[in-house]
């Protein structure tokens, strides 16, 4: 191997030489790739190898996927975007989703209520991640009333962001009520942070002096292209294909995703409530805050599941103070088994059933 290296140095040119040690170079962590591979296939063997994955599957950093369903919003970061689309991602079990005029839509419902239609607004948990058009629980709701329920949900969306989105949709539409669906220990903490995935930013609730105040995405840019990871992405994405750069980079606390970004001036979480609460107390329209809860608020020990029951109480005094019905869901869901009504981090059709049960019922009994 020296000889072969001296007979290189002293015979070519130093170019020549260079790629050649590159070409070497790269044949060697190749091999060296490949044989992380196959240790990591035998190593994680139960009692039948099957997990092929460490061999054949090149991107090896969790990341979240784009679905292609959300496109930029120029004002409240991103929206879903018009088309039909059949997510084949794990978990989504070929679920369809249909998108017209920027709102999800069932295709099998026509409903035949004179009453106005209702708006539903809110995260995942109103659009309904992981499951068809027809078992989201706004679908559901509007079998359940036989009243045009539209599904203004966002996937990502915090919760004073949804009701920008929901101010942006009464301006184009006339509905007779909204329905704000606020994912309790989650959705306030997004009107924090200004990058809800790596390729959307979102306006975030801040503090200056003594007021509260919605940002626009202009001035959340800077404070985005001011971190590097996110900035150039494109570097970190050179190293997605191989474990050995999985691991050496996980060590350093990097998953290959562009970390959340709080604003410096960002308000706290009661601060969002209060302020999103009187926002939504403000809307021309007929108004119910909904309260969903994360699989482990329910489920979870104290320490976890402890924080999201403090945070609903505050939402209910808040929303109390400022004249707007509250519906939890918290009673239903912990009868149910939480197998079949959560799908891994989401409602199944099961648990957006349970949903819209008790959604009509809270309708029915506050009709004027």
């Amino acid at each position: 191997m020296r000889r072969a290296q001296s007979f290189i140095n002293q015979h070519l040119p130093l170019p020549k030489t260079i790629l050649i040690n590159v070409i070497v170079l790269c044949g060697l962590f190749l091999l060296l790739e490949l044989s992380y591979r196959v240790w990591l296939y035998f190593w994680n063997c139960d009692t039948i190898c099957y997990n092929a994955a460490f061999i054949t599957k090149l991107d090896t950093f969790y990341r979240r996927i784009s679905y292609g369903f959300l496109a930029p919003d120029p004002i409240t970061g991103y929206s879903p975007a018009d088309g039909a689309f059949i997510i084949r991602e794990p978990g989504w079990n070929n679920a369809t989703v249909t998108i017209r005029k920027g709102v999800r839509v069932n295709r099998n419902i026509a409903a035949t209520s004179p009453d106005g239609a209702i708006l539903a607004i809110g995260d995942s948990f109103v659009f309904g991640d992981y499951v068809s058009d027809d078992a989201t629980w706004p679908s559901i709701l509007e079998r359940r009333l036989n009243r045009r329920v539209v599904n203004g949900g966002v996937s990502g969306y915090g919760t004073a962001q949804a009701i920008l989105r929901a101010e942006l949709l009464l301006k184009a539409t006339s509905y007779s009520m909204v329905i704000l669906s606020i994912l309790v220990d989650v959705d306030l903490s997004r009107d924090r942070d200004v990058n809800a995935y790596p390729y959307f930013h979102r306006p975030v609730v801040i503090r200056e002096g003594d007021r509260l105040r919605q940002t626009t995405l202009d001035e959340i840019d800077s404070i985005v292209s001011n971190n590097f990871l996110c900035a150039n992405a494109w570097i970190p994405e050179l190293f997605f294909w191989s474990h050995i750069a999985n691991r050496f980079f996980s060590r350093l606390g990097y998953d290959g995703r562009c970390t959340r970004i709080f604003h410096p001036k960002a308000a706290t979480v009661d601060e969002i409530i209060e302020f999103a609460v009187e926002r939504f107390a403000a809307l021309p329209v007929r108004k119910i805050i909904l309260l969903q809860y994360p699989r482990y608020a329910i489920e979870g020990p104290m320490r976890l599941a402890g924080g999201a029951i403090a945070q609903a109480r505050k939402i209910r005094e808040t929303a109390n103070h400022h004249g707007v019905p509250v519906i939890d869901t918290y009673g239903a869901l912990k009868k149910e088994p939480l197998d079949e009504t959560y799908n891994g981090y989401h409602h199944s059709k099961k648990g957006n059933e349970v949903v819209a049960d008790v959604v009509a019922g809270a309708i029915a009994m506050l009709a004027p």
